[in-house]
């Protein structure tokens, strides 16, 4: 659903009309408390951070599971990806969303 509503925010009709979208790794993972979150590796779609951010900020509050928990970091290496893939089981990558440029 988050993914869906940046799709539409950085592309506009060319989402849905021809399937255009950002680049994302996303990774579902449980908290130590059982609470499930999403960290994604998501290439910027906007000409600057400061509306990338608020693109991020504003569908991931409109969407259905929306905590008001976000983190936002710019990407400055690859040893996020290493974070985010940690688990010795790849059960939270979530392929299905996962789109990286052919």
């Amino acid at each position: 659903h988050f993914l869906n509503r940046m799709n539409q925010k950085a592309y506009g009709n060319a989402a849905r009309r021809f399937g255009k979208r950002i680049e994302v790794v996303p990774v579902l993972e449980a908290s130590y408390a059982g609470r499930l979150h999403y960290h994604l590796a998501m290439k910027n779609p906007f000409l600057d951070l400061a509306a990338c951010n608020e693109a991020i900020l504003n569908c991931w509050t409109k969407s259905r599971w929306g905590y008001n928990e976000i983190d936002v970091q710019p990407l400055y290496s690859f040893g996020w990806l290493g974070y985010i893939t940690k688990s010795r089981n790849i059960d939270g990558w979530d392929v299905e969303n996962t789109h990286l440029a052919s």
